[in-house]
């Protein structure tokens, strides 16, 4: 898909990404795992894996013009080295948007990039740890743009004397045992309780009623400690 991506360099596209979402834009660039559009103001990016279909967008009813200047991350070297975990990891201590699961999009800032996870630092639903295989897309917001018009240490942008996290995130589960955690943002009755027990593959959880559920580890996009 990345040579068929580059062939439509700076024209308008309509993608639709898993879950049903659309995005439109100007393609700015692409690699073998990462797309960047222009929606008109901000840039987004997006993993290929989560691409479903894409077009022209010959019709262009937003008139969305080419940006008049590069995106802040990603694109400074050669295609190829736009990787997902390189733009997460320049993506580190600033505010962003991105989607993961559910109907809306979370901001916040990411604080910590793991192998296969990062830690997502959001003013409203606190720590997030987020498979980066679940990320739909990000946007990054201007330098100086303050999320709900916080100040910079109450929209935790700051990534000083961060806590230490696991390699990967099977073994950042295991130090979640015990606890009261949320799974995939409480979207259901089922993904709310303490994390009783868990393998390689598969969590437990005892909810409110002490009745137990199970969830795929794989199927998990997000979880937070409460």
């Amino acid at each position: 898909m990345d040579a068929l991506m580059q062939s439509y360099k700076r024209e308008i596209v309509n993608i639709e990404i898993s879950g049903g979402k659309l995005k439109n834009g100007a393609l700015i660039d692409s690699s073998s795992e990462m797309l960047v559009i222009y929606n008109g103001e901000k840039f987004v990016y997006i993993p290929l894996e989560h691409i479903k279909t894409f077009h022209i967008d010959f019709d262009n009813e937003d008139n969305i013009q080419l940006p008049t200047e590069a995106p802040s991350i990603g694109t400074s070297k050669s295609s190829d080295d736009m990787t997902l975990k390189q733009i997460l990891t320049q993506a580190k201590g600033k505010n962003v948007e991105i989607f993961v699961t559910g109907d809306l999009p979370l901001h916040g800032t990411i604080t910590s990039v793991m192998k296969d996870y990062f830690v997502f630092e959001s003013p409203i639903y606190k720590t997030i740890f987020i498979p980066s295989n679940h990320l739909k897309w990000l946007i990054p917001y201007n330098e100086n743009h303050l999320l709900y018009d916080l100040m910079v240490d109450q929209s935790y942008q700051k990534t000083n004397n961060q806590p230490s996290y696991a390699g990967n995130f099977s073994s950042q589960l295991e130090q979640f045992r015990n606890k009261l955690v949320v799974l995939n943002l409480g979207e259901k009755i089922t993904d709310i309780g303490k994390l009783n027990n868990l393998n390689s593959k598969i969590v437990e959880v005892v909810l409110a009623d002490s009745k137990f559920a199970y969830s795929n580890i794989t199927h998990i996009k997000t979880i937070q400690v409460v």
